[in-house]
């Protein structure tokens, strides 16, 4: 079990086999060279002029274009942008913790944006930006407090810590950072334990808002009726 968990872990945090090739109809496909030579692919959503911009990180197995085509493009508001992690879709390299923060930053002093999403895996990336930058506000969706604290309650008898490579603590990131926060999490969320939820919850300084979502899984939140405007009042509270 410890050999498993060890050598299967890429596959488990990193489902990039799932963040499949996608064409925007709306959003225009961009693309990010980092520091060290890579290529990322991402796209921007202008939704109007002199608005402000949100950066959006997506879950461990999504194409981030989808977002920015499908839902951004409902919220007129604001304009997005956002690239696909190391080794997604058409970006260039492998992904992994270490480097997927190192990027995320170097995206950040590119683009100065005014707001952060993350989702799921994407909510450890935009909190540890929320730890290092300010923001207008940061809004996280299906968050957890830590990939560790999910192993060791999913393996209660295999010694996770030592085992895991990637263990991406959120809950670290948010107990730095003083922005506003609003949540969009799901009642008895089948991927995240409750206790994760919790956990980061009350870490957190500055909560604004928790949107409560019942009745639907993890990765269908994007079908959630409605789903674009109760975004957009997660990133409205946080003017406030």
């Amino acid at each position: 079990m410890c050999a498993y968990l060890y050598f299967s872990q890429n596959k488990k945090i990193f489902n990039k086999k799932y963040a499949t090739p996608y064409t925007p109809k709306i959003t225009k496909e961009i693309y990010f060279q980092t520091d060290d030579g890579n290529i990322l692919q991402g796209g921007f959503t202008k939704n109007g002029e002199n608005l402000p911009l949100v950066l959006y990180f997506s879950g461990n197995a999504n194409n981030v274009l989808e977002f920015l085509d499908k839902t951004a493009t409902k919220i007129k508001n604001y304009n997005f942008i956002g690239f696909n992690y190391p080794g997604y879709a058409k970006s260039q390299g492998k992904p992994g913790e270490k480097i997927i923060l190192k990027y995320a930053d170097e995206i950040y002093h590119k683009y100065k944006p005014n707001f952060i999403i993350g989702r799921s895996l994407g909510s450890a990336v935009a909190s540890y930006l929320a730890s290092k930058h300010k923001f207008k506000g940061l809004l996280l969706i299906t968050p957890f407090d830590s990939i560790e604290h999910i192993a060791q309650i999913d393996y209660p008898y295999l010694p996770v810590t030592w085992l895991l490579k990637y263990k991406f603590k959120e809950v670290e990131f948010i107990k730095k950072s003083s922005i506003p926060v609003s949540i969009i999490a799901i009642k008895n969320d089948d991927l995240i334990p409750n206790e994760c939820l919790e956990n980061l919850i009350k870490n957190i300084h500055n909560l604004k808002k928790i949107f409560w979502l019942e009745n639907i899984k993890h990765g269908e939140i994007y079908n959630y009726p409605k789903i674009d405007k109760i975004i957009k009042q997660g990133l409205d509270i946080l003017w406030n």
